[in-house]
């Protein structure tokens, strides 16, 4: 956990820093979709001579929905931002999805920190992003919850409507590294387990940014 602090630690610094020089600030709470999520599911076994392996015996995938989000920044003189991220899907392991925990609900939350380019066109502000923090993965059942390290990749574009506010779109890429476990797929004293490896979820963000 400490590493996925200290980033998040930096950046809230370099946020809050020059209260000190004048500075705008944003808020931009956002609605969108996300697709994709689908994780290998392993069993161990043992062969006659007690040697033990793991096989992959199904995925565990997550169902696509709708999830809100907002985002709490400062803008640069680049031009760009930097800023803190937040998104929360209600989502389910899909039916079909490696039993037992195959229909399943599920919270996915990002806890992100990262920062923006703009390569502005008078009013439209295209953009490119970046971001990095955790991943929170909440099973709503007696399973346990899981925190793993993420990145978020991602282009955009806003339109300023007035000169304090703007309609924003983006898509993000978010990639979670996800370390092996066996409290998403059963009660952690199974045979079962999800391996290692990277999950890539994609974002479409659509919402409103006010600056003050």
């Amino acid at each position: 956990m400490k590493r996925l602090l200290a980033p998040i630690g930096l950046m809230v610094s370099l946020v809050a820093a020059p209260a000190m020089a004048e500075r705008t600030y944003f808020i931009a709470p956002m609605y969108g979709y996300t697709v994709g999520g689908t994780l290998d599911v392993t069993e161990k076994t043992t062969d006659e001579d007690g040697n033990s392996s793991r096989d992959t015996v199904g995925e565990l995938k997550f169902d696509e929905g709708s999830h809100v989000g907002l985002m709490l920044g400062v803008e640069t003189h680049d031009p760009g931002n930097i800023y803190l991220y937040y998104s929360k899907q209600g989502s389910a392991f899909k039916e079909g999805s490696f039993a037992p925990t195959s229909g399943i609900d599920v919270d996915v939350e990002f806890y992100h920190v990262g920062g923006s380019l703009y390569y502005p066109r008078g009013d439209f502000r295209p953009y490119i992003t970046a971001s990095v923090g955790a991943t929170r993965v909440k099973p709503q059942t007696v399973y346990s919850n899981e925190t793993f390290f993420s990145m978020g990749f991602g282009l955009g574009a806003e339109y300023l409507l007035f000169e304090h506010l703007a309609v924003t779109a983006d898509y993000r890429a978010m990639v979670t590294a996800v370390d092996s476990s066996s409290t998403l797929v059963c009660n952690g004293s199974c045979a079962l387990r999800v391996e290692g490896d990277t999950m890539i979820q994609s974002q479409f963000n659509i919402g409103l940014r006010a600056r003050f």
